[in-house]
C-alpha cells in the first residue's frame, strides 16, 4: 500500500532577517509543518468565497480591496497553521502567537515577508517533488 497522507515533518529555518547577534546568539528561527491538502483546500474555499462577496464592485479601487483581503486572509491562515514553534518576541519579549491576527500583523515586514517566502516554498506542490515525503514512522 502506498502512504499519501501528509509528513508530520517539520522542518526548522533559522531567519536571515533576524540573525545570530551578541545580545541573541541564537537568532531567529521559525518551525514549519506543511498543510494537509483538506487544509489547502478549505484555504482556498474561503478565499474564493470572500472574492465571490465582493465581486459585485467592478472599479480598479474595489478589486485592489478584493485582492488585498484575500491575500491578507491566506497569510493569516498559513501562520496560523504551518507555524508550529519559534523563538520570537514582541518588544516586551512576550513570545507572538501567530493564531492571533495582531500578532502577524505587528511583525517587522521584512521578517513576515522572510517567514511566508518560506511557508510558501514549502506549500508549493508544483515546485516540490512530486513524490510525498513519509513521516516519522517511515511509513
Amino acid at each position: 500500500m502506498a502512504r499519501a497522507t501528509v509528513s508530520k515533518l517539520t522542518e526548522t529555518k533559522k531567519l536571515t532577517t533576524l540573525p545570530p547577534t551578541e545580545e541573541d546568539p541564537e537568532g531567529g528561527w521559525v518551525e514549519l509543518r506543511r498543510l494537509a491538502y483538506g487544509e489547502k483546500l478549505t484555504k482556498d474555499a474561503e478565499a474564493m468565497k470572500m472574492r465571490f462577496a465582493m465581486d459585485g464592485s467592478t472599479t480598479q479601487k474595489g478589486v485592489d480591496a478584493e485582492v488585498s483581503l484575500i491575500n491578507e486572509f491566506v497569510t493569516l491562515a498559513e501562520f496560523a497553521k504551518c507555524i508550529v514553534s519559534h523563538n520570537l518576541t514582541n518588544d516586551k519579549d512576550v513570545p507572538l502567537d501567530f493564531k492571533k491576527p495582531a500578532d502577524v500583523r505587528s511583525l517587522d515586514p521584512r521578517v513576515g515577508d522572510e517567514i511566508s517566502t518560506l511557508i510558501g516554498e514549502m506549500n508549493d506542490f508544483e515546485r516540490e517533488s512530486k513524490t510525498s515525503l513519509v513521516d516519522e514512522t517511515g511509513k
